[in-house]
């Protein structure tokens, strides 16, 4: 830390504004001596010497004797507590003026202004929680939705944790068995250990393989989906996302080139956080605005986890159809079929020869649409939803280390299969040993908790 690890410290942990009940928290081997300074009660009895998990009813005075509010005080003693320290949770009403005027008391008598995310450090420093949970605090904060709210709180709970925990227990019998047959070469151990250790590694790599496999679904859980709506002008895109939407949200209009800019708007499809994008209508133009709006366009392509090409059914294919078909070669894509309530022009045998789903429907009608939603999910998330009880890896740091954890493995492999002398595979092997426990923090370094901590919220 770069800070007294041993301050008492406070901070208003629930939004500033009107709101029935605020709540102000402070951890720290003085909670209860201050608390007591300021809270007053009919009970003479000193704080600390109060039940432990008990609600206090009472008053905060400041230093001239003046009631602030009447408020509620919740005593919760370390270790059983969210920082494992003492902990004095003060609840008053929940006006701006109030919460700020407690809180200055409170800093005026001793403690100090919490960082940002120092509860939740101070819970990881003090072992109540790993590295892994702590960060899924703020993924429960933030959830944008009941999926990700479910994996967030999977792993607060601990079982990616166990997880990773139970391939480094596994990496580390390995690690003994090794330096055994280095340190005692002259008992000649290598033909009976080296094919164990070999098929050990094997299997620790297909679980770590399926982890990963499980990313990009976890991910885009907890981060959300982008898709991109594009096509021609008045093939139906904003149609689309209008029918997305169940509003009219976005312009419809037959003039072509109406859409001059990207907008963004999130739906929910099944749990997951979906960010549609309704794009410019791709064509050649000399217009100025329109073409920065075409630009922008196909950026967005570039950018989404999948595009949805719209194609109006009611009219033949033309040559920038095909382009923008063309342009979205080798990434996730599905041909939307629309305007399927007007007379047929293109059919979806007209289609398949692109190599991508194609989903008929009418924007207009809302008919086809549920069809359509089923598969965006099916196409973007490749294990479907997950059940909430697995180890789902959604961090981009977590995945990125699992990656090159996999990655110091295959060259152990590699080492042990090419008869490269035993020190080799040791020294991959404890490099991914060393980078899994960089998840729960086990071996993490100072300046990586302290970036990852300074993301949170005052006040968590």
């Amino acid at each position: 830390m770069l800070y007294d690890a041993t301050d008492t410290i406070a901070a208003i942990t629930t939004p500033l504004g009107e709101s029935g009940i605020g709540a102000i928290r402070i951890s720290g081997p003085d909670a209860y001596t201050l608390g007591d300074r300021i809270f007053h009660s009919q009970s003479q009895t000193p704080l600390g010497e109060r039940r432990d998990r008990s609600i206090q009813y009472g008053t905060i005075v400041d230093e001239q004797g003046h009631c602030i509010d009447e408020v509620l005080a919740l005593i919760m003693k370390g270790p059983h507590s969210y920082t494992a320290e003492d902990v004095l949770e003060i609840q008053c009403h929940g006006g701006r003026q109030s919460l700020s005027a407690i809180l200055a008391l409170i800093l005026r008598q001793g403690a100090r202004l919490a960082n940002p995310g120092e509860f939740t450090e101070r819970a990881f420093v003090n072992g109540r929680i790993d590295l892994a949970q702590a960060e899924a605090v703020m993924d429960v904060i933030q959830a944008k939705s009941k999926a990700g709210l479910t994996s967030a709180v999977s792993q607060l709970e601990g079982r990616l944790s166990q997880a990773v925990r139970s391939v480094r227990q596994e990496l580390t019998e390995l690690i003994t068995r090794l330096e055994v047959m280095i340190d005692y070469p002259e008992e000649d151990l290598e033909d009976i250990v080296v094919p164990d250790v070999s098929a050990a590694l094997q299997t620790m790599q297909e679980k770590i393989q399926a982890m990963l496999e499980n990313s990009q679904s976890g991910k885009m859980i907890r981060d959300g989906v982008v898709a991109a709506i594009a096509g021609v002008p008045n093939a139906g895109k904003s149609s689309l996302l209008n029918r997305f939407l169940q509003e009219e949200r976005a312009i419809v209009t037959d003039v072509p080139g109406t859409t001059r800019d990207v907008l963004e708007e999130w739906i929910v499809l099944q749990g997951v956080p979906v960010c549609l994008v309704d794009t410019a209508g791709i064509r050649q133009t000399e217009d100025t605005v329109e073409k920065i709006g075409v630009d922008r366009a196909r950026k967005y392509l570039d950018r989404a986890d999948i595009v949805m090409v719209v194609i109006d059914g009611s009219r033949a294919l033309t040559e920038e159809d095909r382009q923008i078909l063309a342009s979205v070669k080798g990434k996730k894509a599905i041909i939307v079929l629309n305007k399927e309530d007007l007379q047929k022009e293109v059919t979806v045998s007209d289609l398949t020869d692109y190599g991508f789903p194609v989903c008929p429907i009418s924007a207009n009608t809302g008919a086809g649409m549920d069809a359509l939603k089923e598969r965006l999910l099916q196409e973007v998330l490749a294990h479907g939803l997950m059940d909430g009880q697995s180890a789902l890896l959604t961090n981009t740091r977590h995945i990125e280390l699992v990656r090159q954890s996999a990655a110091a493995l295959t060259r152990a492999q590699e080492s042990l299969a090419a008869g490269m002398p035993l020190d080799c595979a040791v020294v991959d092997i404890c490099e991914a040993w060393d980078l899994l426990g960089s998840i729960t923090g086990e071996t993490v370094h100072a300046d990586i908790v302290e970036e990852i901590f300074s993301r949170f919220c005052l006040g968590k």
